[in-house]
């Protein structure tokens, strides 16, 4: 009937009883005894919080803030289903309602809970930055007391971002809403193959380009390329430390993606121009939060090569900025060698003369570029014509360099591509995807049975939530090693 561990057990009544029974002599009482003695849920809640909560008119509060939080809080621990079949836990474990602080034959209902998700999701990322600020400060002090040599050295100051979603349940989910657009593209291919015309007609780019680009229940739920496949999703961003640890969540909505271009020719041009563009702005919140910059490393994937994060992510205090070089920056085209003089303009490659400085031009989504021309241009009317009868670039006007201010922190930002430091470096970014998937490994996250954004933000800042309460208890107890093992946690400090 509920789901205690990652899969599902079906139970008779008799049967549940029996198996609730049995939680008081085993890992979640323990769980319970280490919450109560290491974790003073008051003293992380906003104020806001409790205003907002206690201000509201559209519910009794007859149940404190503190008792539904410590409700939701176990029951992303202990991964159940829906609240439902967190209340019969409620009815028969006397350990549980003790810790939830509930009165004699006071139980919550399921909208109650429904009802707090979707009106206090903000207040839930602001408990979330508050406990986020104390565990970046439990690990600077962890990392004062570790030996140079240590692997762990300096990990509470490497940064490592990536993007995320969740996948909701909306009609266009359903396979059949996408195999249906499929096959109107594949008769209209065998149309185009009776007409002859059918060479260059790609089914799959062709029915992307047709399908609606977001839900019709909710805007915000986009689609995009998430875990591996194509999909409607609610997108986020999140900031992890060196150690795995969620410290800052950034959730992509409407006023996100009314700023970035809206078509694409195809799936992955739009999740580079998504994911690129979502660096700078996650990070300004994060040091908005917090007030300054407490790492040094960056790690990304190469979504985020880009002149213009290198530039931004230099500009707020990384030494070490590690991302592949993604082939989408490269126009094989282009791969024309100017020699750069003295003063750093490009010159032409037969005769060395300086190209003509054209000044410069920045895009919508675009990275700063200095504009230099052919030294063998005319310019008549705003327009370039180029004299050069052997021109060293197949072009029909004239032959265009750009320059990229921020191009040496792309080739160099603090560490040498290829060598030893950069492949040990980057490997480490490999725990943001083990982060990621056990934050959205609860039933509620893994599949979504609503489309309501307010829930899935408050869901996941629990999540999150449970993954730093994980953190401190970890370092109350002095077990460092099971800061992200809960299970390992519980069994060693028995």
């Amino acid at each position: 009937m509920y789901r205690v561990t990652g899969s599902s057990m079906q139970l008779s009544f008799e049967e549940q009883v029996n198996h609730i029974g049995s939680l008081t002599d085993s890992a979640p009482v323990k769980f319970l005894n280490l919450l109560v003695q290491h974790f003073d849920i008051k003293s992380f809640i906003p104020q806001s919080f409790y205003k907002k909560y206690y201000a509201s008119s559209t519910n009794d509060r007859d149940i404190s803030l503190e008792s539904i939080l410590n409700m939701l809080i176990l029951i992303h621990f202990f991964k159940f289903d829906t609240f439902s079949t967190f209340i019969v836990l409620l009815s028969f474990a006397p350990d549980i309602r003790s810790f939830c602080k509930l009165k004699i034959n006071q139980l919550p209902t399921e909208s109650t809970i429904t009802k707090f998700k979707t009106s206090f999701d903000g207040e839930l990322l602001n408990f979330f930055n508050q406990i986020s600020s104390h565990v970046i400060d439990i690990c600077a002090k962890y990392n004062d007391t570790l030996p140079d040599d240590s692997p762990d050295k300096n990990l509470n100051e490497t940064a490592i971002y990536d993007t995320s979603g969740v996948k909701p349940k909306v009609k266009e989910n359903n396979p059949k809403f996408t195999a249906s657009e499929i096959k109107k593209q594949e008769t209209y291919k065998k149309f185009l193959q009776s007409k002859g015309q059918s060479k260059d007609f790609n089914v799959y780019s062709a029915a992307y380009a047709n399908l609606p680009k977001f839900a019709e229940a909710n805007n915000d739920i986009r689609l995009d390329f998430v875990n591996g496949h194509f999909g409607y999703f609610y997108k986020f961003g999140t900031i992890n430390n060196g150690f795995g640890i969620p410290l800052h969540l950034n959730f992509f909505d409407s006023e996100f993606y009314d700023s970035l271009p809206s078509n694409f020719t195809s799936m992955e041009e739009q999740k580079y121009s998504y994911d690129n563009a979502s660096l700078k702005p996650v990070f300004s919140s994060f040091l908005n939060r917090i007030g300054s910059n407490p790492f040094n490393t960056f790690l990304g994937d190469s979504e985020f090569d880009s002149y213009d994060n290198y530039g931004f992510l230099n500009q707020i205090g990384f030494n070490k900025v590690l991302i592949p070089v993604n082939p989408r920056n490269s126009n094989p085209d282009r791969q024309v060698e100017f020699p750069i003089n003295d003063e750093g303009v490009p010159c032409c490659p037969k005769d060395g003369l300086p190209f003509i400085a054209d000044g410069s031009c920045k895009g919508k989504n675009r990275s700063l570029r200095l504009k230099y021309v052919c030294p063998l241009s005319v310019k008549n009317k705003c327009k370039w014509t180029c004299t050069c009868e052997n021109k060293c670039r197949n072009t029909n006007s004239t032959v265009t360099k750009y320059s990229y201010p921020a191009s040496d922190l792309r080739v160099y930002s603090g560490v040498q591509r290829g060598s030893d430091e950069w492949c040990k470096l980057y490997k480490k970014r490999s725990v943001i995807e083990r982060s990621l998937s056990s934050l959205k490994s609860h039933p509620a996250l893994d599949k979504p049975n609503t489309y309501n954004c307010a829930t899935l933000r408050s869901d996941i800042c629990l999540a999150a939530i449970s993954k730093l309460i994980t953190v401190m208890l970890a370092f109350a107890v002095n077990n460092h090693s099971c800061m992200r093992n809960l299970k390992l946690l519980v069994k060693k400090s028995a």
